[in-house]
């Protein structure tokens, strides 16, 4: 490659950056202006922004010469100026119009470069004419503008904002990102080792002196190192809207393929995720959002029926709580049918005749566990669940699903801010270390022998009030021996058990020993390796030594009892909260 190209390169990766976020403002805006028209609901105070988003994009395309996102953005730049000076035009024709147009934009400005951007679209370039020609045959008018010396005036305004805000950004590729993470990582492990061999040093009988300046310099050294980490993972995070950004023209297009009305409504799209979950996250949440308008949403002549708006309402929400976001999902539809689950379930060789309800939702998890009438080319409510569940637990989280008869159905997932540096509780089961996130300790427990009962073969406790089974780590772990293995009986030696929890799932783990809190620098395994069944990865603890990172939900999973003695919302292998 030659400096030109990659200088051409890099100010198109510039352009992308920059541009993008405004193409996909400007389609959610065309949704939003569809939506007002339909209701009669004023939107006078829109169209002065996505005019200015437009000129914006059509501007730096222009500069990069990429004329067929120039032409489309300009013809959208018309239409606009059109309908700020004639309140007769907004109407869904001319809705369709403009989304169609944003829609464009968008594929043409992310595929800006490549085979996709030279791809010029005359024929909506050419409806678009057709349409200002109509206009101005049919006598509307001239096009609203305003004076030249105004827009002069705005433009520069615009302009001097843009050169302020440029001078404190700096772009990043985010490979370099990854690598200054790695790095931090390694200083992290040193730390500890530092730390380590400070305590081994300081219960010396022969401790020097100078142990106490040690002290301070560690101190100092952990605390330096906490600053470090708060900064380079502030530098991975972006807001979800990222993702969720798209989301109201999907829901729009496939509302409309279904001929319902659906209306995607969001909330906290500024809550911070690490980027390299939110490029894991949207395809199980488009999975979940398919799902809900093809099989969840009545028709609007069910819905009015049923004596709701024809407009269904699908909600997407984002909160940050301590060091995970919580997103919810949820639909105001018919909600799942019970029912069909349960005669899908013991088709399926599945005793389910005591479940209660919420056991009986958990199975649209369960691969293969489909309550739909009909294979659809987009989506089936129950088929396909069982990898969105997986696809979130990869991401270390967790989903829960609550339906309500008649009026819909939420999913909320928990996610981990972040994948690459993770809080952990470190426990020694028969002299092998490990890590439990500590998102998903509840609480550590001194264990009494007296209070472990052994009840169908699976020792059982009561904590907090609740019945919760109690599990051998070394059984679990693969580490005890065979004698040691049969139970958590009363006779354990092992002297605490931790509570570990995912959603509304408890289970406890006994262990020989709590070695205290680490943030563990987290090392994927080699797929070519494979991955043992309940660990998340390794890391480096401080003493040198290798730990394995469990993995909590797949631990509640196990820890469940064996399939002829399970209950019914417990069998399969995938965790679903």
């Amino acid at each position: 490659m030659t400096g030109d190209d990659n200088a051409f390169g890099e100010l198109i990766q510039d352009y992308i950056v920059e541009c993008l976020p405004l193409a996909e403002q400007i389609v959610d805006a065309f949704v939003e202006l569809e939506r007002r028209w339909r209701e009669g609901t004023p939107s006078e105070e829109m169209l002065p922004a996505v005019k200015g988003w437009l000129h914006t994009v059509k501007g730096n395309s222009a500069m990069m010469g990429l004329v067929p996102a120039q032409d489309v953005a300009h013809g959208l730049e018309d239409v606009c100026a059109t309908l700020a000076g004639d309140a007769g035009l907004r109407n869904d024709e001319t809705a369709a119009l403009l989304i169609e147009g944003g829609g464009m934009l968008v594929e043409l400005v992310r595929g800006a470069g490549t085979a996709v951007e030279s791809a010029a679209p005359p024929g909506f370039v050419g409806r678009v004419r057709a349409f200002l020609a109509d206009l101005r045959e049919g006598d509307r008018g001239p096009m609203a503008e305003a004076p030249a010396e105004r827009r002069r005036v705005d433009r520069r305004a615009g302009g001097e904002r843009a050169v302020e805000l440029a001078t404190g950004v700096v772009r990043v590729d985010f490979r370099r990102l990854d690598t200054l993470l790695e790095v931090l990582g390694e200083g992290l492990i040193q730390q500890a080792t530092l730390a380590d061999a400070y305590r081994r040093l300081a219960r010396s009988p022969v401790a020097p002196e100078a142990l106490g300046e040690m002290e301070v310099a560690i101190l100092a050294l952990e605390k330096t190192l906490k600053r470090l980490e708060g900064a380079v993972m502030e530098t991975r995070l972006l807001p979800i809207a990222t993702v969720v950004g798209r989301f109201p023209r999907l829901v729009r297009d496939l509302a409309h393929a279904e001929q319902k009305r659906v209306r995607l409504a969001t909330t906290g799209g500024e809550t911070p995720l690490d980027k390299a979950v939110l490029d894991r996250l949207g395809e199980p949440l488009i999975h979940l959002l398919n799902n809900a308008v093809v099989h969840g949403i009545e028709t609007p002549d069910e819905r009015v029926r049923a004596g709701k708006p024809a407009e269904a309402v699908l909600e997407l929400q984002a909160t940050s709580v301590s060091n995970r976001v919580i997103l919810r999902l949820a639909d105001d539809g018919r909600g799942l049918d019970e029912a069909k689950i349960q005669a899908k379930a013991h088709a399926m060789g599945m005793d389910v005749r005591s479940a209660t309800a919420p056991e009986l939702q958990r199975l649209i998890f369960l691969p293969g566990l489909s309550t739909a009438d009909a294979v659809s080319t987009l989506a089936g409510r129950g088929v396909g669940l069982d990898v969105v569940a997986e696809a979130i637990h990869g991401l270390g989280g967790t989903i829960e699903v609550e339906s309500r008869p008649g009026r819909g159905v939420t999913f909320t997932m928990s996610l981990p801010l972040t994948l690459a540096i993770v809080r952990s509780l470190i426990v020694e089961v028969d002299r092998e270390r490990y890590a439990v996130p500590l998102t998903h300790v509840a609480e550590t427990v001194r264990a009494v022998p007296e209070a472990i009962r052994e009840i169908n073969h699976r020792g059982v406790t009561r904590w907090r009030g609740h019945l919760i089974h109690v599990a051998d780590g070394g059984a679990m772990l693969g580490t005890a021996s065979a004698s040691a293995s049969a139970s958590a009986s009363a006779a354990t030696p092992r002297p605490y058990f931790v509570v570990i929890s995912a959603g509304a799932k408890r289970r406890g783990l006994l262990v020989d020993r709590l070695v205290g809190h680490q943030d563990v620098v987290v090392k994927s395994l080699d797929p070519a390796c494979g991955r043992p069944d309940l660990v998340l990865g390794t890391t480096i603890l401080g003493d040198g030594r290798v730990a394995c990172i469990l993995d909590a939900v797949r631990i509640l999973d196990r820890a469940a009892p064996e399939p002829d003695q399970r209950g019914p919302a417990t069998r399969g292998r995938h965790a679903v909260g």
